[in-house]
């Protein structure tokens, strides 16, 4: 998820999470980017959101 890019339908810059009242800023690749930021490196992330 790239909260950077807005969707047709939605935007994805803010969330609510399960069980919490407020909305919060939305983590590129949802907090896991020292995880998963290596299988993304070569992709478009603007097209491919």
């Amino acid at each position: 998820m790239n909260p950077e890019v807005p969707t047709p339908s939605y935007s994805q810059a803010t969330e609510r999470r399960l069980g919490e009242f407020f909305m919060r800023r939305t983590l590129m690749f949802n907090g896991y980017a020292d995880q998963v930021s290596l299988l993304y490196v070569s992709m478009n992330l603007r097209k491919f959101y």
